[in-house]
Parts: C-alpha cells; structure tokens; sequence
C-alpha cells in the first residue's frame, strides 16, 4: 500500500519572485461543488443535481515564521521571510480594487489563491503559531487546483531553524517596555499574551460563459487584537471607543530579527477585569481597525 509521509509533502508559497517554504505543523486542502436537487411533477425524487455555483477550493494551515533564510531563490539573496505577514500587511492599506494572488504548492499540488484570514497567538515561551487560509480560485476555465498528491523530498536546511523562528522567549515580550504594549499616559502594561486575526473581504467578478472568476474585487478588512496585560484604566471606554496605539514586534530566539504587525488607529472595543486565588490581576483588552 502506497503511503506519503508528512516529510514527504513540503507547502511552498511564491508570490512577487519571492518563494518560501513554510515551517507548517498541519495542512489541509478542501474542494467542493455547489449542487442543487431538481425536482418535478410526476418524477419521485430528484431528477438531476445541477450546479448553482463555481466548484470552490481552500487550503489552511498552521505554522511558525522563519524571520531570515532566502528571500529570492534565483539572486540567492537573504532577508526577512514571512511572505504571509507582508502580504496581509500590505493588503489591509492597499488601495487597489483587483486583488492579485499567491501561488501555493503543497506535495505536488499546486493553485492560486487570495489570502481570506491570517491570525497569530504569541504567549510567554512559546514559538508563534500562525493559522491562515487561502481561497483558492480559477481563472476563466482553469480549475482551482492541478497535479497530484505525490511524495516529494522537502529541502534540507544546513542550518538549525531554532534561532530564527518567531519566539516570544529571550526577546522584550515579558519585560516593562515591551514593544507588545498598550500604553497609556502614565503607565505601559507588561503583556502576557495577545491573540491577533485579519480578515478580507473579496468579490468575484464572472463573464458569461465562463465558471470561474475572472478577477476579484478587495472591498475591506477587519483587524482584531485581545491583548492580557496588568494594566487597566479605570476611565473606561469612551462612548465612541477609544484609541490605542499598537505595535507588535516578534523577535527570533536570537533577538536579530524581528516580524511587525502595526495596527492602524484602533479602537478598544471591550475591556476585562479579572483575579483568580493566588494569582495576579490580569486585563484583557479586544482592539479593532477596519479598513
């Protein structure tokens, strides 16, 4: 029996002559067709199933940063990894109206998709866990996805990937003066944890005759953050919310390198208070921009 191994089945992304290979811990890529039961007089049951819709693929997985390696494959010139954080970076300001694509191979599996949610947990010494997923699409006549599931050799790095994955250890995520603060006037918060998500919000555009989008359409995104700290202030929210500055910047083990999430102009939505026997007070904040 034929059986493909989880080293057997690299995930690749390529986007803008940039190519990375995730350090995923899952992977899962679904496909579905949009059926509808006909029915008529005179026939028992359903005469047919018709479609009422395009044939839609998505794939989702978990995964750690790597914040230095190649960053060009064909110049062979290094910098900051993490393709997924600058595309959802720049997505969210973006002023286009068409959205382009990113390409994704996963075991021998390839397709183009728009990037729909990209979310990270960062908690003390832990490695930072992203979890994204990507719609993917055709292009007039061409399906979701080509290839198949086949067994292939991943690359060998020469080099431990310990030191350069986003980890919350040994960097200022514990210590007073964190750069993952809010702060206010007179005090800054030391952050326990902070669950952060990006959402977008597309529309295809469809020609006759053809099954599949011809373009998409970028209309918004929302942008939400749930920050525990030892802070509160007991002013609380103003009644149109109230603005925070947020800045996040993840350090690899090494403290050289780093990620950013920047949120632009937020508003503190809620706000939490909460004690447990033996414990110390903690604040949970939940922030929100939209663009």
């Amino acid at each position: 029996m034929a059986t493909i191994r989880y080293d057997q089945v690299p995930l690749t992304i390529h986007y803008n002559d940039r190519s990375e290979t995730i350090l995923a811990y899952n992977c899962a890529l679904s496909e579905a067709a949009d059926l509808r039961p006909v029915k008529g007089i005179g026939f028992k049951g359903a005469v047919e199933q018709t479609p009422q819709g395009a044939r839609t693929a998505s794939i989702s997985f978990s995964y750690t940063p790597v914040l230095t390696g190649i960053v060009d494959t064909f110049l062979e010139t290094t910098g900051s990894f993490n393709i997924i954080n600058d595309l959802a970076s720049g997505l969210k300001t973006s002023k286009q109206s068409i959205a382009s694509g990113v390409d994704i191979v996963f075991g021998g599996i390839s397709g183009e998709g728009l990037l729909s949610s990209y979310s990270l947990s960062l908690a003390p010494y832990s490695p930072v866990q992203c979890d994204v997923n990507f719609e993917l699409f055709g292009s007039g006549e061409n399906i979701p996805v080509s290839g198949s599931l086949t067994a292939t050799e991943g690359e060998k790095e020469e080099q431990s990937l310990a030191g350069t994955v986003g980890h919350s250890a040994y960097s200022s995520f514990m210590t007073s003066g964190s750069p993952a603060t809010i702060t206010s006037e007179d005090q800054t918060g030391i952050v326990q944890s902070v669950d952060y998500s990006l959402n977008f919000q597309y529309e295809p555009v469809y020609k006759l005759g053809k099954e599949f989008p011809f373009s998409f359409l970028y209309h918004s995104a929302e942008e939400e953050a749930s920050i525990t700290e030892n802070v509160y202030q007991a002013s609380g929210i103003a009644f149109t919310g109230k603005n925070e500055n947020f800045h996040l910047n993840i350090k690899a083990l090494d403290g050289s390198t780093a990620m950013q999430l920047k949120m632009d102009e937020p508003v503190l939505s809620n706000t939490q208070v909460s004690v447990d026997a033996g414990g110390l007070v903690n604040a949970t904040k939940q922030i929100r921009s939209v663009y």
